[in-house]
């Protein structure tokens, strides 16, 4: 999962993307968007982003041109404006079916308590139960018990589906100053 600003310059990396890009985050964020994309199709990415700001959502599948020279196929979905100035994509190795993270009547907001909500941006923001435990002085199973909770209550198949969907739906935001 990564977040680009207007620029197309990457702003955040969870690790997961990290791991593909065998980058660290603070390489991640040196790069923009026309630094992945194959050369040969380098040319097509500002028509490209001009149609996915427009549009609002893009997913397909692309070859990511790695840092060491090596093209690697992911799918992809992403998604514009998650933030003001904010757009997020998920890629999926290997590329597979990838289902919309948007269902076809998305609930209303309101789906999550508070406290689900809470949790749920502070997983998006990259911390782990531990940590939000610690936080918030409450057991890491509470934690642990809390995200079960947002995954079944949003039809979330992991985390990583769980964040975009509490996106989509306004069940949460992202505060990216916060977490500079």
């Amino acid at each position: 999962m990564v977040i680009a600003d207007d620029e197309r310059r990457y702003v955040a990396a969870n690790g997961a993307a990290c791991l593909l890009l065998r980058l660290p985050e603070e390489n991640v964020l040196k790069l923009r968007i026309e630094d992945l994309v194959s050369p040969l199709h380098r040319s097509s990415v500002p028509g490209l982003w001009d149609s996915f700001l427009s549009d609002g959502t893009q997913k397909g599948t692309i070859e990511l041109a790695m840092p060491d020279g090596a093209l690697v196929a992911v799918e992809y979905s992403s998604r514009a404006h998650v933030e003001p100035g904010r757009h997020l994509a998920i890629w999926m190795y290997p590329p597979g079916r990838f289902e919309d993270p948007e269902p076809e009547q998305p609930p209303k907001r309101g789906l999550l308590t508070a406290r689900e909500r809470e949790i749920l941006a502070m997983v998006a923001m990259g911390m782990g139960s531990s940590w939000i435990a610690a936080t918030l002085g409450v057991a890491p199973s509470t934690v642990d018990n809390h995200m079960r909770n947002c995954l079944q209550k949003l039809g979330a198949r992991n985390r990583a589906h769980a964040i975009v969907l509490g996106l989509v739906l306004g069940e949460i935001g992202l505060d990216l100053d916060a977490a500079t």
